[in-house]
């Protein structure tokens, strides 16, 4: 009896607190049940730190013990993964995340995370800090597949064509748009020297170029190139006209003879038509129509002979070494020469040739033939007519800074030419001579001499062949060829003998003078002072 009313106690009780449940569940839930956010706050599991115990002897080392469950520094890592690298590329990705994720890299570059950054490895045919930049799309590429300039625009390949040229439908190729555009050769054939010593043998190779007329666009191109090389020159210098120089008496450091000189041999010495000078070959008349002249008269000789060269750079201005222009005996700018185009054959009048007298001499301000005779060794010539182009009289182009800097770097040979000796004080050629010189590496140039060859000069030629250019062709022109057309790239300077085994033939680096010559002939993408052009 006592069992049975206990358990009617006990359901009384259960159904009172029921009732009593339901009404606080209706009138006061909003005090029992807290938002989902609140309870995740309070039920959130917090990373468990080692104690401080005997974690680190007694359990073995887990990744996810040390770093995903609890707080973990470099050093933990480093000791779960024993290697270096695999511990930087985890810790990149557990301090903030995998910044490789979405990829950032294109054209098939790999990522690599880093803390806060990211970096992306390239196929060799891409560069750029996603891979976004096509390298066969660039200038340091085949210059950029130009034809003659390259410059670079928004990441883009932009070309640019000398004057007197303008850009094919391709916008890569340079057609000429003049009769007598600058740089071009149309004889029938032109000849190429084989570089073998003491040789008279040559090769043939056909030159034949079509001109397409093209009304003239001449835009200021070549302010798309940095010339800082050069200095500024005072916007009121007009060369050293008069200026009283000294000799540098002695500045040679050894015994070897410098042939800068100009030449005062007799030059109806005997000829023969095997000799070059110094291994080269006689051009064909026309093939460097950008060749020019300076003539003097000497006494005794009924004909006016050349003592220098110098190159046509447009049809009013010449450029030529500084040095052809000092008057030794006076020590003062010589004045009793002129310029003469179209020449071959000094001793022969044959119908090409066009004299023209010198109205202006611009020396480079920073020439000092006390301190240096070779140094800045470049001067420009404002003739006082302008030149009648033909095919036999044509300038020849003039390229920035870093284009001639490099085509003369790479480009496997270059070619100068002169009337000077055909031999180290032998006897000059009366017929043009022209020879393909490789350019010079600059430390095996500079241990070649005990003279100064400074960053304004470069050597070309050879080592131990007898091939070079020597005395009586300073000033001219040495030219190199780009993708059919002639760019100068130097002057012919100095030299140590002609020939000699170990020597090199030095010439003034043209590059550095670009921005002068530009500034003072005018030719920064227009020509102020046009011919008419003839034909003979």
């Amino acid at each position: 009896m006592a069992s049975v009313y206990l358990q009617l106690c006990v359901a009384a009780l259960l159904l009172d607190l029921c009732v009593k449940g339901e009404e606080i569940t209706q009138t006061n839930a909003e005090f029992v049940f807290v938002s989902p956010q609140t309870a995740n706050e309070v039920l959130s599991r917090p990373r468990r730190y080692n104690s401080g115990h005997l974690e680190e002897v007694l359990q073995k080392d887990s990744l996810e013990r040390e770093c995903l469950e609890e707080q973990c520094n470099m050093e933990e890592a480093r000791e779960w993964f024993e290697d270096e690298q695999k511990t930087l590329e985890f810790w990149a990705r557990y301090v903030d995340g995998d910044q490789c994720e979405p990829p950032p890299c294109q054209n098939a570059g790999k990522c690599q995370d880093g803390v806060s950054s990211y970096t992306c490895w390239c196929k060799p045919s891409f560069s750029g800090k996603n891979c976004e930049i096509v390298l066969a799309q660039q200038c340091s590429l085949d210059n950029g597949g130009c034809s003659h300039f390259c410059d670079m625009k928004q990441w883009q390949v932009e070309c640019h064509c000398a004057p007197g040229y303008k850009l094919g439908p391709d916008q890569k190729t340079c057609t000429p748009t003049e009769p007598f555009s600058c740089g071009l050769v149309k004889t029938g054939t032109t000849t190429k020297s084989i570089l073998t010593p003491r040789t008279s043998n040559s090769t043939q190779r056909n030159s034949s170029i079509q001109y397409d007329n093209y009304d003239l666009n001449l835009t200021m191109f070549y302010e798309y190139y940095d010339d800082s090389g050069v200095r500024d020159v005072p916007s009121d210098y007009q060369g050293d006209q008069g200026q009283v120089l000294e000799e540098n008496e002695g500045s040679s450091s050894d015994n070897l003879t410098l042939w800068s000189t100009p030449n005062r041999t007799d030059p109806n010495a005997q000829h023969n038509a095997d000799q070059r000078i110094v291994g080269g070959d006689e051009a064909t008349p026309g093939q460097i129509p950008w060749q020019v002249a300076l003539m003097e008269q000497r006494a005794g000789i009924l004909r006016p002979m050349p003592f220098c060269g110098a190159s046509l750079l447009s049809e009013v201005w010449v450029v030529t070494a500084a040095h052809c222009l000092i008057k030794r005996a006076g020590k003062t700018i010589r004045d009793d020469f002129f310029v003469r185009l179209g020449e071959h054959d000094v001793l022969q009048d044959e119908g090409q040739e066009r004299d023209y007298s010198v109205s202006e001499k611009l020396i480079y301000p920073n020439y000092n033939y006390t301190k240096s005779p070779y140094d800045h060794d470049i001067a420009l010539l404002r003739l006082s007519d302008p030149v009648l182009l033909s095919e036999t009289r044509r300038p020849i182009c003039l390229g920035p800074r870093t284009f001639s800097e490099t085509i003369l770097r790479t480009v496997p040979a270059s070619l100068v030419s002169g009337w000077g000796r055909l031999r180290f004080q032998g006897p000059e050629s009366p017929r043009l001579q022209k020879l393909e010189v490789p350019y010079v590496d600059r430390t095996v140039c500079k241990a070649s001499s005990r003279e100064s060859i400074t960053r304004l000069m470069f050597c070309a030629g050879y080592a131990q062949e007898q091939k070079d250019s020597c005395q009586g062709d300073s000033g001219g022109p040495h030219a190199t060829n780009y993708k059919g057309t002639w760019f100068l790239t130097g002057i012919v300077s100095w030299g140590e003998e002609c020939a000699r085994d170990g020597k090199y033939g030095v010439y003034t680096r043209i590059s550095q003078y670009y921005k002068w010559i530009a500034y003072k002939t005018g030719m920064k993408g227009k020509r102020t002072e046009r011919s008419r052009k003839v034909k003979s």
